[in-house]
């Protein structure tokens, strides 16, 4: 199994890209995780990175003959500037750092993929370029502005790819001139990767997704006497629909105070509960964004592109949430969230927590780490809201720069990266492709042994994707993610926010980054 420090790189590996600093606040994330992770994903900054200095010479002259430490910022030396590569190719330099990719268990795969792949045609010939996952960025855009950039980028997933939304080259003319359809991929999963470009631009195909679902721990269901929830989309719950009325039931019924006492019942204890019934764990330092991506999607900005809004779903979610911390009890505040019964934010690893809506990358750290004995567990499909079933995505792809002088090659090289069951394996990432996600889940059930874990669910899932994403972009993101963050802070720590005031002053912040990032 993974550590906790490998958590939120698999995060979609995409918020590793914003990582220079340790995010603050109660609920900050384990540690680099290298991802998503969540799986796994970083602690991230809230600012983009400013350009770092040129790669040295002596990182230049770094070869590809050595396996590089993920701690160490290596170069590989500059594109071949004239005739073809050593297999006689197209020279195509593809940069690994800005999600996954750095770790010394998925460098020797990297390795491997490409001897394989330059030896297997005489096309293209790939060229890597590993470098620090925490300076990445600043790397990259130091190449950018000096005009030596590189032509593939990834592993990365959405929040990366917003650092450099406008220097990725639309593929739609490569994906028709070649006749690339992406194989056993769902028509909603194609809509979602596609979503991902500025301005109607394919910027990325499908690769790696890391749909969210429900997790329950099936020890308090039992415990409790209750049905668990439901495995397919459209079945009731003890003979009621599967929506937002019946979670929030349900999670009053398994929260309970240390007199054994639910929330539901005369007597119940506020101030001193020791299991709670539901949250959505490391929703990224409890962005709004994130954190209501169930409730459903929509964006930031207006048709008009520059005024601010704060869509139905999030009031709704947000409003959901404030009445589940303080009125209903269900939600765990802040300081819960911190304590030791809920592992100092490892809050389903506790034991103590009875549902988390959470992505598959959380299966690295969904039960307690040594000596603490593991619980069965088990997946839900998420409750209707408003009639409409919504799993917030994670996704992780490979993208092209645009200024690049060989698109056509570097295309033939990337649709080979995002077939590789290889690659998917060393990232740790379920497949976009259905063919290929069998591998996975067999992968994951090893390491819970005696138990059966029901991957219908995350298949099934994968066909209600939030378009737009939660994570898709908006001028200055990095700012919208610091105020979404700080909203959600707010009301975890404070009872008695007015929610109605607080969202109206998160539309104006919203408006005064916008056109504070408009030129």
């Amino acid at each position: 199994m993974h550590s906790e420090k490998d958590i939120e790189s698999k995060d979609s590996m995409e918020e590793d890209t914003l990582m220079n600093a340790t995010r603050s606040g109660s609920r900050a994330l384990i540690a680099a995780m290298g991802i998503v992770a969540i799986l796994t994903g970083a602690c991230n900054s809230t600012a983009s990175p400013k350009p770092s200095a040129a790669p040295s010479a002596a990182a230049s002259a770094a070869q590809q003959t050595a396996i590089p430490s993920p701690s160490t910022v290596l170069i590989t030396p500059p594109p071949i500037a004239a005739g073809p590569g050593p297999n006689g190719g197209t020279v195509v330099r593809w940069f690994i750092g800005l999600g996954g990719g750095t770790q010394p268990a998925q460098i020797g795969p990297e390795q491997a993929f490409i001897t394989a792949y330059n030896a297997s045609q005489k096309d293209v010939y790939i060229q890597y370029e590993i470098v620090d996952n925490t300076q990445a960025a600043n790397i990259l855009k130091t190449e950018i502005a000096a005009g030596n950039a590189p032509d593939i980028i990834g592993p990365v997933g959405v929040e990366g790819l917003n650092l450099f939304t406008d220097q990725l080259l639309d593929l739609k003319p490569q994906i028709a001139s070649s006749g690339y359809t992406a194989t056993g991929v769902d028509q909603s999963l194609v809509d979602f990767f596609n979503s991902l470009g500025q301005n109607g631009a394919t910027v990325g195909l499908p690769f790696a997704v890391y749909p969210s679902f429900i997790f329950y721990n099936q020890d308090l269901f039992e415990e409790a006497g209750l049905p668990l929830p439901p495995t397919k989309v459209g079945d009731m719950y003890d003979g009621k629909p599967w929506d937002l009325d019946a979670l929030r039931t349900l999670a009053m019924k398994l929260t309970v105070d240390k007199s054994g006492k639910d929330a539901t019942e005369t007597g119940f204890d506020p101030d001193n509960i020791v299991q709670w019934g539901f949250d959505s764990q490391y929703m990224d330092n409890f962005n709004a964004r994130a954190e209501t991506a169930f409730f459903g999607s929509g964006s930031l900005l207006d048709a008009d592109g520059k005024t601010a809004v704060v869509p139905d779903y999030i009031a709704t979610g947000e409003k959901w949430y404030n009445d589940g911390v303080w009125k209903d009890h269900f939600i765990p505040t802040a300081a819960q969230v911190a304590s030791d019964l809920l592992s100092g934010g490892s809050e389903f690893g506790s034991g103590n927590l009875a549902i988390d809506e959470g992505h598959t990358w959380f299966t690295c750290c969904v039960t307690p780490a040594a000596p603490k004995k593991p619980f069965k567990f088990g997946f839900a499909v998420n409750p209707t809201v408003n009639g409409k079933i919504t799993s917030p995505l994670h996704a992780d792809t490979f993208s092209i720069l645009k200024t690049t002088k060989v698109a056509d090659a570097a295309f033939k090289a990337l649709t080979a990266m995002v077939a590789s069951p290889e690659l998917l394996t060393a990232y740790g990432a379920m497949p976009a492709d259905q063919g290929k996600q069998q591998a996975w889940f067999d992968s994951i059930d090893k390491n819970f042994p005696g138990m059966k874990l029901n991957w219908d669910v995350a298949k099934a899932m994968l066909a209600y994707p939030d378009v737009p994403n939660h994570q898709s972009f908006v001028p200055d993101y990095a700012k919208v993610r610091s105020a979404m963050q700080a909203f959600g802070n707010n009301y975890r720590t404070t009872a008695g926010v007015d929610m109605d005031a607080e969202l109206a002053k998160l539309q104006v912040t919203l408006q005064g980054i916008f056109d504070a990032a408009t030129p």
